[in-house]
């Protein structure tokens, strides 16, 4: 398992026997910060997607507290290897990893379809288990539903639910109870699980808030369980995903951002003015700025550190940190974002093996290399315009396009080759007019 971290995020992650990302917990500063302050209860949410996979929401739990935002009360997300005993362990790891506070926590609100309450239980062993209210009366709205009774029977149904939500007294339980009784038919009625409606540890917490807040608590759960749901589900890639519901979580969730930047980023910046020339300074500054505003997935193997900076995938030699298989530094002989994030997630600061020796201070080069690198710093220094940003993206994309079809096999750049072809024709010209 491999961890990374961005600026005010932590990624925890692993990958399959392809080199494709199998599991993965994200956590933001913000994040954090709630589950330090609320660490006594925990609500465990389960989404399904469509291709299988499952969601896994961690969020604050308890009477006191008050959030602003749908996702104000999210912790921690996660999609496991798989939902074995084994998985949801190493997804658990992952969280207690991220939070020093997690032996504070004393009941874990789960639904009725978590797999393996069990595992959750051990890896939590101050925490009693227990049903939540919220997926109760979620689990009986959706029974009500799909019994397809006449409008007047189901409404009465749902109304005494709601009110049942409202205010989870023991008379309004009993009242759901005995009007469940009466109107779901005997053989239907196993399928309620209506003996949730009386047992008190369920309700104990949920019960100590006003009506209310009852109401605003239900709300808040409902939204952003659905709308974290339809953002997994429309995702294909696990490297896109948590991008993307990382992004629901801060336009949904708390203002609370993380303070100034980590010590780290500043030792970097100090050792880059300490050893580099100022033009390298300032193309090496402007690739940890990239790193402070993202989330860095950084694993280690033998020989080298994968690191991700979003779809942006390299490879950092392990021995040294000099080199990278990105275009920048192969280009420039310079610490890219990729070995800048290595940096900052081990707390180490730049040394002058890690850059060209044409950038470093006090270096006294030949004439030729000299007018090679001032042609080269009046290109790069030259102000930035949006055909320049365009001619830089297209040619990054060209690289790695041109990477890709040398590697793969004959079958697939033949497939490949006849999609370009295509999409070259459409956009430029006639076939005898274009060359690939």
């Amino acid at each position: 398992m491999a961890e990374g971290a961005g600026r005010g995020c932590m990624v925890s992650y692993e990958l399959d026997a392809e080199g494709r990302m199998a599991s993965v917990s994200f956590q933001s500063a913000a994040m954090g910060a709630l589950f330090a302050r609320f660490p006594q209860a925990l609500l465990v949410h389960r989404a399904c997607a469509p291709s299988g996979r499952a969601l896994y929401i961690f969020l604050a739990d308890g009477p006191c507290l008050a959030v602003r935002g749908a996702a104000g009360r999210v912790v921690h997300l996660a999609v496991p290897r798989d939902e074995s005993a084994r998985g949801l362990a190493r997804m658990c790891e992952a969280f207690r990893a991220f939070n020093p506070a997690w032996w504070r926590t004393r009941v874990l609100l789960v639904g009725p379809d978590l797999p393996e309450p069990v595992a959750l239980g051990q890896a939590f062993p101050a925490a009693e288990v227990r049903l939540s209210a919220f997926h109760v009366c979620k689990h009986l709205q959706e029974q009500i539903h799909r019994l397809g009774l006449e409008h007047r029977a189901e409404q009465l149904l749902l109304s005494t639910l709601h009110g049942t939500m409202c205010r989870a007294t023991e008379s309004k339980r009993r009242e759901m109870h005995r009007v469940l009784s009466e109107t779901v038919p005997p053989d239907l009625l196993p399928r309620f699980h209506a003996h949730w409606l009386l047992t008190d540890k369920i309700w104990a917490v949920h019960g100590e808030r006003s009506c209310k807040k009852s109401c605003d608590y239900f709300m808040e759960l409902e939204t952003v369980t659905q709308g974290l749901s339809q953002v997994f589900s429309a995702e294909l890639f696990l490297e896109t995903c948590i991008a993307s519901l990382a992004k629901y979580c801060q336009n949904n969730g708390s203002s609370a951002t993380p303070s100034g930047p980590p010590q780290a980023e500043e030792c970097i910046m100090q050792s880059l003015s300490d050893i580099c020339t100022e033009s390298a300074a300032r193309l090496c500054l402007s690739e940890l700025a990239v790193v402070q505003k993202s989330v860095q997935l950084i694993g280690t193997s033998v020989d080298a550190v994968n690191v991700q900076i979003l779809e942006d995938a390299h490879r950092v030699t392990q021995e040294g940190l000099g080199h990278c298989t990105c275009h920048f530094n192969q280009t420039f002989q310079l610490p890219c974002r990729h070995i800048q994030a290595v940096l900052n997630s081990e707390r180490k600061t730049l040394q002058p093996e890690m850059l060209g020796r044409r950038w470093q201070k006090g270096c006294d080069p030949t004439q030729g290399m000299q007018d090679s690198v001032d042609h080269l710093l009046e290109d790069l220094e030259s102000p930035w315009d949006e055909s320049r940003d365009k001619f830089l993206a297209v040619s990054s994309l060209t690289a790695e396009v041109s990477r890709l079809l040398a590697s793969c096999s004959t079958e697939e750049f033949e497939l490949r080759c006849s999609t370009l072809r295509a999409l070259a024709d459409s956009w430029i010209g006639p076939y005898m007019q274009v060359k690939l």
